[in-house]
Protein backbone atom coordinates (compact mmCIF):
# COMPACT_ATOMS: atom_id res chain seq x y z
CA UNK A 1 0.00 0.00 0.00
CA UNK A 2 1.75 3.14 -1.24
CA UNK A 3 0.46 5.94 0.93
CA UNK A 4 3.34 8.37 0.46
CA UNK A 5 2.95 8.65 4.22
CA UNK A 6 5.13 7.77 7.19
CA UNK A 7 3.85 7.22 10.72
CA UNK A 8 5.94 8.83 13.46
CA UNK A 9 5.40 7.58 17.01
CA UNK A 10 7.16 9.01 20.06
CA UNK A 11 7.43 6.64 23.01
CA UNK A 12 8.49 7.01 26.62
CA UNK A 13 8.04 4.08 29.00
CA UNK A 14 4.85 2.80 27.39
CA UNK A 15 6.01 -0.52 25.93
CA UNK A 16 2.76 -2.43 26.33
CA UNK A 17 0.38 0.03 24.61
CA UNK A 18 3.02 0.68 21.94
CA UNK A 19 3.22 -3.04 21.22
CA UNK A 20 -0.56 -3.19 20.74
CA UNK A 21 -0.43 -0.06 18.55
CA UNK A 22 2.24 -1.55 16.29
CA UNK A 23 0.40 -4.87 16.06
CA UNK A 24 -2.67 -3.06 14.74
CA UNK A 25 -0.67 -1.03 12.22
CA UNK A 26 1.27 -4.03 10.88
CA UNK A 27 -1.60 -6.53 10.83
CA UNK A 28 -2.23 -6.02 7.11
CA UNK A 29 -0.14 -7.33 4.25
CA UNK A 30 1.57 -4.05 3.36
CA UNK A 31 1.94 -1.84 6.44
CA UNK A 32 2.93 1.81 6.03
CA UNK A 33 6.45 2.95 6.95
CA UNK A 34 6.71 3.47 10.71
CA UNK A 35 9.34 5.36 12.69
CA UNK A 36 9.40 5.05 16.48
CA UNK A 37 11.44 7.69 18.31
CA UNK A 38 12.09 6.39 21.82
CA UNK A 39 12.95 9.00 24.45
CA UNK A 40 15.29 6.85 26.57
CA UNK A 41 12.66 4.47 27.91
CA UNK A 42 13.70 2.12 30.71
CA UNK A 43 10.99 -0.51 30.12
CA UNK A 44 12.69 -2.50 27.31
CA UNK A 45 10.77 -0.70 24.57
CA UNK A 46 13.73 -0.85 22.18
CA UNK A 47 14.20 -4.58 22.74
CA UNK A 48 10.50 -5.23 22.08
CA UNK A 49 10.59 -3.33 18.78
CA UNK A 50 13.76 -5.06 17.59
CA UNK A 51 12.34 -8.49 18.46
CA UNK A 52 8.73 -8.16 17.35
CA UNK A 53 8.76 -5.44 14.66
CA UNK A 54 11.97 -5.65 12.61
CA UNK A 55 10.50 -3.50 9.80
CA UNK A 56 9.88 -0.57 12.14
CA UNK A 57 12.62 2.05 12.09
CA UNK A 58 13.78 2.84 15.62
CA UNK A 59 15.49 6.06 16.66
CA UNK A 60 16.76 5.47 20.18
CA UNK A 61 17.59 8.59 22.19
CA UNK A 62 19.96 8.45 25.14
CA UNK A 63 17.89 11.01 27.05
CA UNK A 64 14.34 12.34 27.00
CA UNK A 65 14.36 15.16 24.45
CA UNK A 66 10.66 15.93 24.91
CA UNK A 67 7.73 15.20 22.63
CA UNK A 68 8.11 18.00 20.07
CA UNK A 69 11.84 17.44 19.57
CA UNK A 70 11.33 13.69 19.16
CA UNK A 71 8.54 14.27 16.62
CA UNK A 72 10.89 16.48 14.65
CA UNK A 73 13.52 13.75 14.67
CA UNK A 74 11.03 11.40 13.07
CA UNK A 75 9.86 13.98 10.54
CA UNK A 76 13.45 14.71 9.47
CA UNK A 77 14.19 10.98 9.15
CA UNK A 78 11.57 10.44 6.42
CA UNK A 79 10.91 11.94 3.01
CA UNK A 80 7.17 11.22 2.73
CA UNK A 81 4.70 13.76 1.40
CA UNK A 82 2.54 13.20 4.50
CA UNK A 83 3.48 12.47 8.10
CA UNK A 84 1.11 11.05 10.68
CA UNK A 85 1.98 11.93 14.27
CA UNK A 86 0.51 9.08 16.31
CA UNK A 87 0.51 8.45 20.05
CA UNK A 88 1.77 5.06 21.21
CA UNK A 89 -1.45 4.39 23.13
CA UNK A 90 -3.69 4.42 20.06
CA UNK A 91 -5.28 1.80 17.83
CA UNK A 92 -5.43 2.92 14.19
CA UNK A 93 -6.32 0.78 11.19
CA UNK A 94 -4.17 1.34 8.06
CA UNK A 95 -7.37 1.79 6.01
CA UNK A 96 -8.21 4.83 8.16
CA UNK A 97 -4.82 6.32 7.44
CA UNK A 98 -5.37 5.80 3.71
CA UNK A 99 -8.65 7.71 3.89
CA UNK A 100 -7.03 10.55 5.85
CA UNK A 101 -4.36 10.83 3.17
CA UNK A 102 -7.05 10.79 0.47
CA UNK A 103 -8.76 13.69 2.25
CA UNK A 104 -5.55 15.73 2.23
CA UNK A 105 -4.83 14.93 -1.41
CA UNK A 106 -8.31 15.95 -2.51
CA UNK A 107 -8.09 19.31 -0.71
CA UNK A 108 -4.60 20.82 -1.06
CA UNK A 109 -5.40 23.76 1.24
CA UNK A 110 -5.65 21.42 4.26
CA UNK A 111 -2.49 21.61 6.32
CA UNK A 112 -3.53 19.14 9.02
CA UNK A 113 -6.40 16.77 9.63
CA UNK A 114 -7.41 14.19 12.19
CA UNK A 115 -10.14 11.62 12.85
CA UNK A 116 -12.78 11.33 15.55
CA UNK A 117 -11.14 9.97 18.71
CA UNK A 118 -12.84 7.23 20.72
CA UNK A 119 -12.26 5.76 24.16
CA UNK A 120 -11.72 2.02 24.46
CA UNK A 121 -15.43 1.54 25.24
CA UNK A 122 -16.41 3.26 21.99
CA UNK A 123 -17.53 6.51 23.61
CA UNK A 124 -16.42 9.86 22.26
CA UNK A 125 -13.15 11.38 23.43
CA UNK A 126 -13.44 15.10 22.57
CA UNK A 127 -10.44 16.01 20.43
CA UNK A 128 -11.20 19.50 19.11
CA UNK A 129 -10.90 22.77 20.97
CA UNK A 130 -10.88 26.45 20.25
CA UNK A 131 -7.69 28.36 20.84
CA UNK A 132 -6.97 29.06 24.54
CA UNK A 133 -7.61 32.79 24.65
CA UNK A 134 -7.41 34.42 28.06
CA UNK A 135 -11.14 34.52 28.75
CA UNK A 136 -11.67 30.97 27.51
CA UNK A 137 -8.84 29.43 29.52
CA UNK A 138 -9.71 31.32 32.73
CA UNK A 139 -13.30 30.03 32.50
CA UNK A 140 -11.96 26.53 31.92
CA UNK A 141 -9.55 26.68 34.88
CA UNK A 142 -12.32 27.87 37.17
CA UNK A 143 -14.57 25.03 36.04
CA UNK A 144 -17.29 27.31 34.68
CA UNK A 145 -17.56 25.26 31.52
CA UNK A 146 -18.33 22.11 33.50
CA UNK A 147 -20.93 23.94 35.60
CA UNK A 148 -22.57 25.54 32.55
CA UNK A 149 -21.72 23.19 29.67
CA UNK A 150 -23.94 24.88 27.08
CA UNK A 151 -22.97 28.46 27.86
CA UNK A 152 -20.28 30.72 26.42
CA UNK A 153 -18.11 29.73 29.40
CA UNK A 154 -17.68 26.30 27.80
CA UNK A 155 -16.56 27.47 24.36
CA UNK A 156 -12.89 26.45 24.84
CA UNK A 157 -13.70 22.72 24.97
CA UNK A 158 -16.52 23.05 22.42
CA UNK A 159 -18.97 21.41 24.83
CA UNK A 160 -22.29 20.51 23.29
CA UNK A 161 -20.85 19.58 19.90
CA UNK A 162 -21.10 15.85 19.27
CA UNK A 163 -18.11 15.66 16.89
CA UNK A 164 -20.53 14.22 14.34
CA UNK A 165 -19.74 16.44 11.33
CA UNK A 166 -16.58 17.03 9.34
CA UNK A 167 -15.57 20.66 9.75
CA UNK A 168 -12.72 23.13 10.06
CA UNK A 169 -11.59 23.66 13.66
CA UNK A 170 -9.04 25.75 15.54
CA UNK A 171 -7.02 22.87 16.93
CA UNK A 172 -6.93 19.08 16.90
CA UNK A 173 -5.58 16.74 19.55
CA UNK A 174 -2.07 15.66 18.59
CA UNK A 175 -2.70 11.98 19.36
CA UNK A 176 -3.48 11.32 15.68
CA UNK A 177 -2.56 14.23 13.45
CA UNK A 178 -1.83 14.01 9.73
CA UNK A 179 0.46 16.73 8.38
CA UNK A 180 1.50 17.78 4.89
CA UNK A 181 5.25 18.09 4.34
CA UNK A 182 4.93 21.19 2.17
CA UNK A 183 2.98 22.79 5.01
CA UNK A 184 5.79 22.08 7.47
CA UNK A 185 8.29 23.48 4.99
CA UNK A 186 6.15 26.64 4.93
CA UNK A 187 5.58 27.19 8.65
CA UNK A 188 8.38 25.16 10.25
CA UNK A 189 8.40 21.99 12.37
CA UNK A 190 7.06 21.61 15.90
CA UNK A 191 8.41 24.20 18.33
CA UNK A 192 10.83 22.37 20.61
CA UNK A 193 10.44 24.82 23.49
CA UNK A 194 7.27 22.82 24.28
CA UNK A 195 8.69 19.77 26.06
CA UNK A 196 5.27 18.18 26.50
CA UNK A 197 1.80 19.58 25.70
CA UNK A 198 0.72 22.59 23.60
CA UNK A 199 3.10 21.80 20.76
CA UNK A 200 0.03 20.72 18.78
CA UNK A 201 -1.89 23.86 19.74
CA UNK A 202 1.04 26.03 18.68
CA UNK A 203 1.30 24.15 15.38
CA UNK A 204 -2.41 24.52 14.62
CA UNK A 205 -2.33 28.23 15.46
CA UNK A 206 0.60 28.75 13.10
CA UNK A 207 -1.25 26.80 10.41
CA UNK A 208 -4.40 28.89 10.76
CA UNK A 209 -2.49 32.17 10.84
CA UNK A 210 -0.74 31.34 7.56
CA UNK A 211 -3.93 30.35 5.73
CA UNK A 212 -3.84 26.56 6.06
CA UNK A 213 -6.97 24.67 7.08
CA UNK A 214 -7.17 22.35 10.09
CA UNK A 215 -9.91 19.78 9.49
CA UNK A 216 -11.69 17.32 11.75
CA UNK A 217 -12.82 14.24 9.77
CA UNK A 218 -15.86 12.88 11.59
CA UNK A 219 -16.40 9.68 9.61
CA UNK A 220 -12.95 8.27 10.46
CA UNK A 221 -11.99 7.05 13.92
CA UNK A 222 -9.01 6.14 16.08
CA UNK A 223 -9.11 4.57 19.53
CA UNK A 224 -7.02 6.36 22.17
CA UNK A 225 -6.33 4.94 25.60
CA UNK A 226 -5.24 8.39 26.81
CA UNK A 227 -2.55 9.31 29.33
CA UNK A 228 -0.75 5.95 29.31
CA UNK A 229 2.65 7.64 29.49
CA UNK A 230 1.72 10.59 31.70
CA UNK A 231 -0.42 8.79 34.29
CA UNK A 232 2.67 7.22 35.84
CA UNK A 233 3.72 10.64 37.18
CA UNK A 234 0.70 13.00 37.31
CA UNK A 235 2.51 15.78 39.19
CA UNK A 236 5.29 15.94 36.63
CA UNK A 237 2.74 15.81 33.82
CA UNK A 238 0.80 18.74 35.29
CA UNK A 239 4.02 20.72 35.65
CA UNK A 240 4.78 20.22 31.97
CA UNK A 241 1.22 21.13 31.00
CA UNK A 242 1.21 24.48 32.76
CA UNK A 243 4.80 25.29 31.85
CA UNK A 244 3.87 24.76 28.20
CA UNK A 245 0.66 26.77 28.57
CA UNK A 246 2.64 29.71 29.93
CA UNK A 247 5.22 29.33 27.14
CA UNK A 248 2.37 29.39 24.61
CA UNK A 249 1.14 32.67 26.09
CA UNK A 250 4.61 34.21 26.05
CA UNK A 251 4.90 33.32 22.37
CA UNK A 252 1.47 34.26 21.04
CA UNK A 253 -0.36 36.72 23.30
CA UNK A 254 0.28 40.21 24.74
CA UNK A 255 2.60 40.25 27.77
CA UNK A 256 -0.10 41.50 30.14
CA UNK A 257 -2.14 38.32 29.60
CA UNK A 258 0.39 36.07 31.30
CA UNK A 259 0.27 37.41 34.90
CA UNK A 260 -3.54 37.31 34.82
CA UNK A 261 -3.42 33.72 33.58
CA UNK A 262 -0.90 32.72 36.27
CA UNK A 263 -3.10 34.22 38.98
CA UNK A 264 -6.21 32.30 37.93
CA UNK A 265 -4.23 29.07 37.42
CA UNK A 266 -2.91 29.42 40.96
CA UNK A 267 -6.36 30.14 42.40
CA UNK A 268 -7.83 27.14 40.58
CA UNK A 269 -4.94 24.91 41.68
CA UNK A 270 -5.41 25.86 45.35
CA UNK A 271 -9.13 25.07 44.99
CA UNK A 272 -8.32 21.65 43.54
CA UNK A 273 -5.86 20.92 46.34
CA UNK A 274 -8.54 21.88 48.89
CA UNK A 275 -10.86 19.45 47.12
CA UNK A 276 -8.44 16.59 47.63
CA UNK A 277 -6.41 16.72 44.40
CA UNK A 278 -2.96 16.90 46.01
CA UNK A 279 -1.22 16.45 42.67
CA UNK A 280 -2.02 20.14 41.98
CA UNK A 281 0.04 21.35 44.95
CA UNK A 282 3.22 22.01 42.88
CA UNK A 283 1.15 24.04 40.41
CA UNK A 284 -0.42 26.06 43.22
CA UNK A 285 2.96 26.64 44.83
CA UNK A 286 5.07 27.36 41.74
CA UNK A 287 2.59 28.91 39.30
CA UNK A 288 4.69 32.08 39.14
CA UNK A 289 7.92 30.18 38.46
CA UNK A 290 6.86 27.77 35.74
Amino acid sequence: MNLFCTIVIVSYNCRQPLQACLLTLTSGGHPPPIIVVDNASTDDTAEMIGRDFPTVQLIQNTRNHGFAAACNQGIRACASNFILLLNPDTMLRPATLQKLVDTMRAQPNIGACGPRVLNTDGSLQPSCRRFPTLGAIVCDELGLGRLLPHSRFAKYRMNGWEHDKTRDVDQLMGSCLLLRRTTLEHIGLLDEQFFLYFEDVDLCLRLRRTGWRVVFVAELTVTHLGGECSNTDPRNSLGHRYSSLFAFYRKHYPAWHLPILRLFVQIAAFARVAGGHREYWPVARYAWKL
